[in-house]
């Protein structure tokens, strides 16, 4: 095999066990999504094998990242570098910025608005996997205005005082500000026309997504395009 398209096992393994789990993808959504056995997908993870480099080609983007990282090979991993290109695409990134996002869908399935978002590649290394998206309702003004985007960092775990990205039962994903009170997390928009909301985690169906980690304001953009 050329060497340039020499995979990594154990490297190969770590990343793609560590975007299973930031994407609450598992051994058997994987299989459905590739057409690949479960003992298959469970063999990557664990880096006793590696798949074709067209279905690395298909994991990666899927997971929008590049495929040269998803491989084992040092440097960030959303440079867009193709896989018979020596070259780096450059020192930023372009990411499309969702609108609603569906409780049923996953993340990257969702309808993306004509909009994107470009950041610099070694700040997306530090966040890891990502996602844009832009706000759609007033409640969270005047922190996040409505039309701003932010970047959401995918992750699961619930920090008071973080702007978090959730859905509660099967509603569209909302950004608010979290707290907690026993077994209980508060939901608190910044704007004062919106309730607050309280939900019993041992009861109600909350499920994170992420915490906003960087946010772009309308007029900025409107700016931009003069």
């Amino acid at each position: 095999m050329d060497k340039k398209h020499t995979v990594d096992k154990q490297v190969f393994g770590q990343r793609l066990k560590y975007l299973m789990t930031n994407f609450n993808e598992t051994t058997y959504s994987m299989s459905r999504k590739f057409n690949l056995s479960p003992p298959s997908i469970s063999r990557y993870t664990r880096g006793e094998m590696a798949p074709k480099i067209t279905t690395i080609r298909e994991m990666a983007a899927y997971f929008d990242v590049s495929p040269l990282w998803l491989m084992g090979r040092p440097g960030s991993m959303y440079e867009r570098e193709v896989l018979d290109d020596t070259e780096p695409f450059g020192a930023e990134v372009t990411l499309s910025v969702f609108g609603s996002i569906k409780y049923q869908l996953p993340v990257f399935s969702n309808e993306k608005t004509i909009h994107t978002l470009t950041l610099p590649s070694d700040q997306l290394a530090k966040w890891g996997p990502v996602f844009a998206m832009e706000i759609t309702d007033a409640s969270m003004e005047p922190t996040l205005m409505k039309n701003d985007f932010v970047v959401v960092r995918l992750n699961t775990f619930l920090k008071s005082g973080d702007l978090t990205a959730l859905h509660v039962g099967e509603s569209d994903l909302k950004i608010r500000k979290v707290s907690f009170r026993k077994n209980q997390v508060i939901l608190q928009p910044h704007n004062p026309a919106f309730e607050v909301e309280i939900y019993d985690l041992n009861k109600d169906n909350v499920q994170v997504i992420g915490s906003v980690v960087y946010q772009k304001r309308v007029f900025e953009r409107f700016f931009e395009c003069y």
